[in-house]
This record gives C-alpha cells, sequence and structure tokens, in this order.
C-alpha cells in the first residue's frame, strides 16, 4: 500500500494521458478535456502533499528509481502547483485559437508533468534521463502549436536540434559514470566511485546536457529564439516548470558529491572551477546580451539565462549554506517567469495588438490594468526589487556566496543583477508611458485568468515576505 501511495502522482498522471488519447478516439472533438488535465494535475500535487516524504519503497525496483525524501516532498508539489497556474493561463488561449478539443495537446501537457516528477524525484540515473526526455518530447510540437506561425515551427525545430544533441551528451556521459562506478545510484555513483577519472568526464557531460535545459552560457542562444516563437503559455511552461524540474535534478547531483555528505568524494573540489566558469559567464553574458534586446520575449529569455547563473552560485554553496536559497530560488524564479509569459498571454488576448516589442506595451498599463500589473510586478522581482521574492532570493543567493567564500563570484553576479534593473525598468515603464496613437480594447479577464493572476501575485509578494516555510523545508537537507 505505501508503494502505489508513493507512486500515486505518477499513476494519476499516466491515468490523465490514458483518459485523454482515450477521448480523442472515441469521440472526434471530446469536451471537457481542460476541466479533466485540470482536476489531474491538481490531484497528483495533493498525492504528492500526502505521500512525501516518507519510507522508501518496499517493492525493490520502486526502490531504485525513486526517491521519497525532502527533495522530492518540496519539488513534486511545487511542479503540479506550477502547471495548474500554467493551465489556467493556457486553457483560454487554446480556446481563443481554436485547439480546445485537441486531446493531444492536453496529453502532451501532462505527459510533460510527469516527466518533470522523475526528473525531480527520482534517485537513479535511468530515471534521470526518462523524466528528462519525456519532459522535452511533449515540448518539441507544444512550441509549434500556431500553425499558422513560421516562427513557432523555426523555434520547434531549433529546440528539437539542440535538445536531440544535448540528450545524446547527456545519456553518453550517464554510460561513462555507469562505467566508472558500476551504478545507477546517483549517490553512490558520485559517492566513491573506483574509476573516478571516467565518471568526472561522464559528470562533465551529464553537466553540459543539463545546461542545455538550463539555458546556462554557452548553451543559452537557443532560448531567446525559442520563447519568441513558442506560444506565450508554452514559454511560461518552459521557464517555469521545466527548469524548476531540471533546477531539482542538478541540486540532487550536487548534494551527493558535496563534501561533508560524501566526505572524502574525489568529485567535488574538481567539478567547482566548472560550475564557478559557468556561473560567471552566464551571468556576464546573458545580462549583457538582454540589454540590447528591443523583443520583450527574448529579453527574458536571456533573463532567464542569467537567473541560472545566479542559482548556480548557490549549487556552489550547498555544503557552506545548504540547498535552501537554491530550492527557494527554483521556486521563487519559476513563479516570476511564469508572471512575465502569463501577463504576456493575457495582454496579447485580444486580436488589436501583438505584444513582443518594447513600443508595443505602450498604453497597457492603462488599457488592461491587471494583466499590465501582474507583468509589472513580475519585472520588479526579476529586478530583485523589495518585497518580492526575487529580492528575498538574490539575498539569500548572495549571503551563501559569501558564505562559501567565492566573494569574486558574489561581485560578479551583483554587477550583473545592478545591469539587469536597467533593462527590466525599461520595459516596466514601457507600460504606462501612453500612446495616444491607438486605441486598445478594453481589458476581459474570464474567471480562470483572473485567478491565475491572483495566485501569481500572492506568490511573488508573499514568497517575498514570508521565505520561512520553503527554508524549513530544506532544514531536513542541510549537512
Amino acid at each position: 500500500m505505501n508503494d502505489i501511495l508513493i507512486f500515486s502522482p505518477h499513476l494519476v498522471l499516466t491515468l490523465g494521458i490514458l483518459l485523454c488519447f482515450g477521448l480523442g478516439v472515441v469521440f472526434k472533438w471530446p469536451r471537457g478535456l481542460y476541466a479533466i488535465t485540470l482536476c489531474v494535475t491538481i490531484l497528483a500535487g495533493t498525492m504528492a502533499l500526502l505521500a512525501y516524504p516518507g519510507p522508501p519503497p518496499v517493492n525493490t525496483g520502486l526502490r531504485s528509481m525513486l526517491a521519497t525524501g525532502p527533495l522530492s516532498a518540496y519539488f513534486l508539489p511545487l511542479l503540479c502547483a506550477l502547471s495548474t497556474v500554467i493551465l489556467l493561463l493556457f486553457g483560454p488561449y487554446l480556446k481563443r485559437e481554436g485547439h480546445a478539443h485537441e486531446d493531444e495537446l492536453y496529453a502532451l501537457f501532462l505527459s510533460a508533468l510527469l516527466g518533470g516528477l522523475l526528473l525531480a524525484g527520482g534517485r537513479s540515473w535511468l530515471a534521470f534521463f526518462l523524466g528528462l526526455e519525456l519532459l522535452s518530447l511533449p515540448l518539441y510540437v507544444l512550441i509549434a502549436l500556431r500553425k499558422t506561425d513560421a516562427g513557432g515551427n523555426e523555434a520547434s525545430m531549433k529546440y528539437f536540434a539542440m535538445g536531440a544533441t544535448a540528450s545524446a551528451v547527456l545519456l553518453f556521459g550517464i554510460a561513462l559514470i555507469y562505467a566508472g562506478s558500476g551504478t545507477l545510484d546517483i549517490a553512490a555513483s558520485l559517492g566513491q566511485p573506483e574509476g573516478a577519472g571516467t565518471v568526472l568526464l561522464g559528470l562533465a557531460m551529464v553537466i553540459a546536457g543539463l545546461a542545455f535545459k538550463l539555458s546556462i552560457a554557452p548553451f543559452h542562444l537557443w532560448a531567446p529564439d525559442v520563447y519568441r516563437g513558442a506560444p506565450a503559455p508554452v514559454a511560461a511552461l518552459l521557464t517555469s516548470s521545466v527548469k524548476a524540474a531540471a533546477a531539482a535534478g542538478l541540486l540532487r547531483i550536487a548534494l551527493a558529491m558535496s563534501p561533508p555528505l560524501v566526505m572524502d568524494s574525489p568529485l567535488w573540489p574538481a567539478t567547482v572551477p566548472m560550475l564557478w566558469a559557468l556561473a560567471a559567464l552566464t551571468m556576464l553574458a546573458a545580462n549583457l546580451a538582454a540589454l540590447v534586446q528591443t523583443s520583450v520575449k527574448r529579453m527574458l529569455g536571456f533573463s532567464s539565462a542569467a537567473h541560472m547563473g545566479y542559482m548556480l552560485m548557490g549549487i556552489l554553496c550547498v555544503r557552506e549554506a545548504g540547498p535552501g536559497p537554491v530550492m527557494y530560488y527554483a521556486a521563487a524564479l519559476a513563479v516570476m517567469d511564469l508572471g512575465a509569459f502569463g501577463a504576456l498571454t493575457l495582454l496579447d488576448s485580444q486580436k488589436d495588438v501583438a505584444v513582443d516589442s518594447l513600443d508595443s506595451l505602450h498604453g497597457l498599463g492603462r488599457a488592461r490594468p491587471w494583466a499590465a500589473a501582474l507583468l509589472a510586478i513580475s519585472l520588479a522581482a526579476l529586478a530583485g526589487l523589495p518585497p518580492t521574492a526575487g529580492f528575498t532570493g538574490k539575498l539569500l543567493l548572495f549571503r551563501a556566496t559569501l558564505v562559501g567564500g567565492y566573494d569574486w563570484l558574489a561581485f560578479i553576479g551583483i554587477a550583473g543583477a545592478a545591469v539587469s534593473v536597467f533593462y527590466y525598468l525599461r520595459a516596466l515603464a514601457a507600460l504606462y508611458i501612453e500612446d495616444t496613437r491607438t486605441s486598445y480594447a478594453a481589458e476581459r479577464l474570464i474567471v480562470s485568468s483572473g485567478v491565475a493572476v491572483f495566485l501569481v501575485m500572492v506568490a511573488l509578494i508573499g514568497l517575498g515576505l514570508l521565505p520561512s516555510p520553503v527554508l524549513h523545508a530544506a532544514t531536513p537537507l542541510h549537512p
């Protein structure tokens, strides 16, 4: 019975996928798919809250695949919560674009969420890779959702080509780790491997594959093109749930090999310089690139990459500061990006204006106040302004970096954050500049969109003012 409860979130999502496909076979245009998908997502999150943390599964196969500790207990409900809010924005978009009754789109969404749960909660390299691929494959289709938009097809092909290459590199890295350690268990393979040199080479390839998913420099150049070409709700999925799941996987790897969890591991000292260089390069390159963008979506693409550099600072300091700052910032960044792209979805909900350039934002602050307010708060949070979650998250990360002794990296991060304030405030100011040349239709928020706006705003301010619950959830993982 305990095994069924632990696996229940995954089973619920699997049944939801089968139900969506089954209804699509029986009915040509099945109705109620949106409600079914929303209920399945909420139920999966509820089951994750009830089942985790818990004792390891009794079944040997499940025990070797799934981790049931505090890390899973934190990220699995988080991914389901993020996906629920995305659905509140995604459903009206599908209805407006004529996709409301296409069963495969809802099944693909649930498949991506299932992959995220496997990636965030897997304890073996097999679950890690299966989750990463199950998370990625549906996105290739969802990015090209707009059939009449050539930009979506181009973005999908770019993401597919680079994603397939990254997956191949990552899989070969896993093969090298297995060859050097003799086990597929993440903690055991990185703890005391006999062939440390082989494992280290494999680990470098795994980090390179993950760096693509997290858009870490120099693997970040796909992000602005894909985010601009993808529908805004799909871009929200890419920047929130996908990155939160990948960050959970990277954090599990760091916890497995960073002392004193494994006192004599030879891998961590060799990995630190690589992570330091990736963090510094990402913060500098992405922030400078975002500085010259005139497309809001491209700016947010480089911005999302820059924030991955900040998160890498926390990964470097898990030994000294614990995983709390990384866990907090993963949630905060997911909500911030979700709010930004969700607001763009709502601002672009009328056919009278296509919102992408900075000029297209002029006047929308008054014409569509709620969507504009969500975008404004999200941009303020991304800039790190108090009292938002972005300010608290950056404060925790910079403090952890200084505690870890990486003073120069903290200086680079602070410089990058200072540069980012300019391009965030430039977009924010554009919202409230009146445009006398254009007359916009009045804002119309349906119930689901209004609920999504409220939840994201509460999360952005609430996480900023009350970080203690998140940090408390990370306490059992502190070395």
